[in-house]
């Protein structure tokens, strides 16, 4: 008389762990992130060897806000390679604690680039630049890191703002690594494997190339482009280096010249 309640029993309350075992999400570990971290910071060793990490003491010694902003920004893409490897091996806490660390250096970065440019033609001046009659260059390089500041800080507050939506998080602060890798890539143009292309094409070229990779990525994985990579790539583009090839010579141009002359 026992059986009938106890085979009741047993299959209206079938055992569903493995079933949940089977649903549940494995963690996601793409190697995409991380790699797309080390690649920016290998960029940044690269393209400031000579010039920042092992400098000429022929060429004297770097002003001190330029060693200020060159540490801060260095630790930034440092910072954001050791984090993307975290997420990678689910560490997710000690990732956590360090985004306090991330949003002070890129306060850090934000201010330290604004005082570099303030201080951009002096700096000039000081290594014998010709700064007259390399004021077509110094105008596209003031626009475009303006431009690329501002990108940076939209996305990186939008990465903040999303830092619990991973998917958006990991593309958003990457997108705004990418804002402010220029400089770095326009110094890989005097690497001998670049031969003697212009450090602009090299740079464009460079910026393309890695937005292009974060797309291809989405439609590999996601099978369509995320949300964010498909407002954030157009809009990093265009505020980074739109500045850069229409402000040169305008009124606007002309004022900010005359301030930082």
């Amino acid at each position: 008389m026992l059986c009938p309640p106890v085979l009741e029993c047993c299959v209206s309350q079938p055992d569903l762990r493995p079933t949940l075992m089977r649903d549940a999400p494995a963690p996601n570990r793409s190697a995409f992130f991380p790699a797309m971290a080390l690649l920016l910071l290998a960029a940044v060793l690269a393209g400031f060897w000579n010039t920042f990490f092992f400098r000429d003491a022929a060429s004297g010694p770097l002003a001190l806000h330029l060693q200020i902003h060159g540490g801060v920004v260095t630790a930034w893409f440092a910072l954001f390679a050791v984090q993307s490897l975290l997420v990678a091996n689910a560490r997710i806490a000690l990732h956590r604690r360090l985004g306090v660390l991330g949003a002070v250096l890129a306060l850090c970065v934000v201010v330290t680039s604004l005082g570099t440019l303030a201080q951009l033609v002096q700096s000039w001046r000081a290594q014998g630049v010709d700064v007259a009659a390399q004021r077509s260059l110094l105008s596209l390089i003031l626009w475009g890191d303006l431009g690329a500041l501002t990108a940076y800080g939209v996305l990186l507050v939008r990465g903040l703002w999303l830092r619990r939506r991973s998917d958006a998080h990991r593309r958003l602060m990457l997108l705004a690594s990418l804002a402010i890798i220029s400089p770095a890539l326009i110094r890989l143009a005097d690497l001998p494997v670049f031969g003697r292309l212009d450090g602009v094409f090299v740079t464009i070229g460079g910026l393309l190339a890695l937005v292009i990779a974060v797309v291809v990525h989405d439609l590999a994985t996601l099978r369509r482009i995320h949300h964010e990579t498909l407002w954030g790539v157009p809009f990093f583009l265009v505020v980074h280096l739109a500045p850069a090839f229409l402000m040169p010579g305008t009124a606007a141009d002309t004022w900010l010249l005359a301030v930082l002359w």
